[in-house]
């Protein structure tokens, strides 16, 4: 969930329980004004009829004063009542059903006769103003909450919005351009401090990657060529005459370490160039022919090893990748499953639009298989090879967001590497 909408969420959470309980308190207040005005209203009535009795003197008759309201009856002068307020229904004939009233008894001594006086006022109606004036607060409240959530996202929005556009400039930053990153500036002093800081920070990358860019370039070249020289003399030394065994031995060793430098310098360059995301061109590659002629290449070592070189392959089966990157990884694994083939054995090479897989019979691995996609992690009795083959699968693999497997199974002594493609 977003920064912004994370906030707006909170403050809904927190303005609901206000709205209830602000809501709550507002028909409080208003029921108890309500009360207290129809308290001093009945106060008034009792005091007026109090006034009546006593200007009066003396009663013409009890039937006169048996009125509905206020309603008076005369009492023993021993009994009296202190003025109490008491909320009870009353029916009325009017409406038809019992209606709440709020009522005030007490008693009032005129000369030497009590009367007991009850005055009495309907609230119904007073409660319902109550109920109306509160739910409609309420509603407004609620409203006005909406609308003042909706500004703020509206503002927060317009706020975050130099935000956004570096996040979007971030997701498009490619270190191999040939101009570093200029991120747009902003009137905001946090953002405008990350923009500093992002532009100092695209600028120190781009520098260094140039500089790795043109080191690696430049040892390529460099290594290569004295490597090949080497290998020619090597070759135009051996077609001298005479050699002896022991030198021609010699020789053929040497050429065998040459050869071996070379495609571990060769190795090596390409783990640097995937490192600083050299390879940028991409496209959808058909790795059904690709696969099918390094199948064909290899077939005929295959069955100098005596193995029976199987496919299975799927055709125009297409993954946008680069297309020496792709040769390199099925190489590699077509390579590694040929050499640690045990002779006589089935191998298998299979290819279909959803991965690619290798199986192998063969001697379980020398070292812990946590260990087998490391660097210069090899089988102790193939002192040959580089130990960067499967380090380059594992890696050219992760740049296009594929996954590589293995799986050894004991019983068959069965090797099978996985690459599973991502769905596009």
């Amino acid at each position: 969930m977003s920064l912004l909408r994370k906030t707006l969420l909170y403050l809904l959470l927190v303005a609901i329980p206000v709205a209830v309980g602000g809501g709550w308190l507002f028909h409080t207040l208003i029921h108890r004004g309500i009360r207290y005005e129809v308290d001093e209203q009945l106060s008034s009535d009792l005091a007026y009829v109090s006034n009546q009795l006593s200007s009066a003197g003396t009663l013409p008759g009890r039937e006169r004063y048996r009125i509905g309201n206020p309603h008076v009856t005369i009492v023993p002068a021993s009994r009296q009542v202190l003025p109490v307020f008491t909320d009870t229904l009353t029916y009325d004939l009017f409406e038809k059903e019992l209606v709440p009233v709020r009522k005030l008894r007490a008693t009032i001594q005129v000369d030497a006769q009590a009367y007991l006086v009850t005055v009495t006022q309907a609230v119904g109606e007073f409660e319902e103003i109550a109920r109306l004036l509160s739910v409609s607060i309420i509603v407004v409240f609620l409203l006005l909450m909406i609308v003042l959530i909706a500004l703020n996202g509206w503002i927060a929005r317009q706020l975050w919005q130099p935000f956004y556009t570096l996040i979007e400039q971030l997701r498009q930053y490619r270190l191999d351009a040939r101009t570093p990153t200029v991120f747009t500036a902003s009137n905001i002093d946090e953002f405008s401090q990350l923009q500093v800081a992002l532009n100092t920070m695209s600028q120190n990358l781009h520098r260094q990657y140039a500089v790795q860019k043109e080191f690696t370039d430049h040892a390529a070249h460099e290594m290569q060529t004295p490597l090949a020289v080497v290998t020619t003399q090597l070759d135009q030394l051996l077609a001298t005459e005479p050699l002896t065994d022991e030198q021609v031995a010699y020789m053929e060793q040497a050429q065998g370490s040459i050869r071996r430098l070379v495609h571990l310098n060769r190795s090596l360059l390409l783990l640097t160039k995937l490192d600083n995301q050299q390879f940028t061109d991409q496209q959808q590659v058909n790795l059904s022919e690709i696969v099918e002629k390094q199948y064909r290449n290899l077939e005929a070592y295959a069955h100098h090893r005596q193995l029976n070189w199987i496919s299975h392959i799927v055709p125009d089966v297409y993954q946008r990748m680069n297309p020496y990157l792709a040769d390199v990884l099925f190489s590699n694994l077509i390579k590694n499953v040929l050499v640690h083939a045990r002779p006589g054995t089935n191998t298998e090479v299979t290819l279909t639009a959803s991965g690619f897989s290798t199986t192998n019979a063969g001697s379980p691995l020398p070292f812990p298989v946590e260990q087998l996609f490391g660097r210069f992690v090899k089988n102790p009795a193939r002192p040959e090879s580089t130990g960067l083959g499967l380090a380059l699968v594992e890696q050219i693999a992760e740049r296009y967001g594929q996954t590589v497997q293995y799986r050894y199974n004991a019983a068959t002594a069965l090797h099978t590497f996985t690459v599973l493609f991502p769905v596009n």
